[in-house]
């Protein structure tokens, strides 16, 4: 089973990041924290955010203003995925169901 939650220490690991650069980006509102048993854990959408905005600003000079719309665009585009797809499960059980009625 794929963990939920990381601690900071975990994140710094798996995205090649410093805490401060972790820092900056929650008091900048672009990635959120939550506690947990005390201790602030960081859920797996967040750390995927942590290492969208370091490949963005390390690899291509992105400013957090940059990183911000990028990161609210791949937002949108992952919810519009994921309406498509619900469209066309629709769009498939509509077809399977018109296609026992004719039988």
């Amino acid at each position: 089973m794929a963990r939920k939650y990381f601690r900071i220490s975990e994140v710094i690991s798996v995205c090649s990041v410093s805490e401060d650069f972790v820092r900056g980006l929650e008091h900048e509102k672009l990635i959120t924290s939550i506690t947990r048993k005390n201790e602030k854990v960081y859920s797996l959408d967040q750390v995927d955010r942590i290492r969208v905005a370091h490949s963005l600003i390390d690899e291509l000079g992105v400013n957090l203003e940059g990183v911000e719309v990028a990161l609210h665009m791949r937002e949108q585009i992952v919810q519009m995925r994921r309406q498509m797809e619900e469209l066309l499960n629709r769009f498939e059980a509509r077809l399977r169901n018109d296609r026992r009625r004719q039988r």
